[in-house]
C-alpha cells in the first residue's frame, strides 16, 4: 500500500541509492543474489544466536538490498525480464527463510505457516493474472493493503520490539506473537483483495466481444 501510494518518491530515493551501487561496479542481478544469500545467512544466525532484536535490524538492512536491485536497472538502462523474474522468484525465498527462523526459535509454526502462505498467495494472484494478460490484480479503485514492504515492515517491528515489552504482554504470549498475527491475517486479506482484483478484470475481459 505504502509502495503505491509513495511509488514517486520512493522511486526517487532508491533511484539516488541504486546510482551508489552502480558507481561501485555492482550489478542489478549481483545484488539481488547478495540479497538472498544475506538473508539466509541472517536466518541461519538467528537460529543459532536467538537475538530478536540483532535479527530484527539486521533483516531491516538485508531487505534494503529488495528495492537497491531495481534501482540499479533502472539507473543503468539494463533492465531485463530474466532480471525482473529472478527479483521476483528469489524475493519468495527472502519471506520465507525468516519466517522459518522465526517459527524454529519461538515455536510459533502455525501463525509462521499461514504468514507464509499469505505472502505467497499475494504475489501468486498478481503473477497469474498478469500470465493470462491482465496488467494489475489490484482492486480497483483501493491499493493492496500489504505488499511486501508492509509485510517485511511488521516481521522487523514485531521483532525489534519484542525484546522490550513484557514476554506475557497479552493472553500469556509475547509482542512478536501477535505481530506475526497480523502479518498473516492481512497477508490473506491482500491476496482475496488480489484474487477478486484479477478474478473481476479477467470475467470482465472474457465479456468484451
Amino acid at each position: 500500500m505504502i509502495d503505491a501510494l509513495y511509488k514517486t518518491h520512493l522511486d526517487s530515493f532508491w533511484n539516488r541509492l541504486g546510482q551508489v551501487f552502480a558507481r561501485a561496479g555492482l550489478t542489478a542481478n549481483a545484488v539481488t543474489w547478495l540479497g538472498l544469500v544475506l538473508n539466509f545467512a541472517n536466518a541461519l544466525a538467528f537460529i543459532a544466536h536467538q537475538n530478536f532484536w540483532l535479527f530484527g535490524i539486521c533483516l531491516a538492512l538485508v531487505e534494503l538490498l529488495d528495492n537497491v536491485d531495481g534501482a540499479i536497472a533502472r539507473v543503468t538502462g539494463q533492465s531485463s525480464r530474466a532480471g525482473a523474474y529472478l527479483d521476483a522468484a528469489t524475493d519468495r525465498y527472502k519471506e520465507t527463510f525468516p519466517l522459518f527462523a522465526v517459527a524454529w526459535v519461538t515455536g510459533y509454526w502455525a501463525v509462521c505457516f499461514l504468514a507464509i502462505t499469505g505472502s505467497i498467495l499475494v504475489s501468486y494472484h498478481h503473477a497469474r493474472a498478469q500470465a493470462e494478460g491482465i496488467k494489475s490484480a489490484r482492486p480497483r479503485g483501493l491499493p493492496a493493503l500489504f505488499e511486501r514492504l508492509e509485510r517485511v515492515a511488521t516481521l522487523c517491528i514485531g521483532l525489534v520490539l519484542t525484546p522490550f515489552l513484557p514476554q506475557d504482554l497479552l493472553l500469556g504470549h509475547d509482542f512478536l506473537f501477535f505481530a506475526l498475527w497480523i502479518l498473516a491475517i492481512m497477508s490473506h486479506v491482500t491476496a482475496v483483495q488480489r484474487f477478486l482484483g484479477g478474478w473481476h478484470a479477467l470475467r470482465d475481459d472474457d465479456l468484451t466481444p
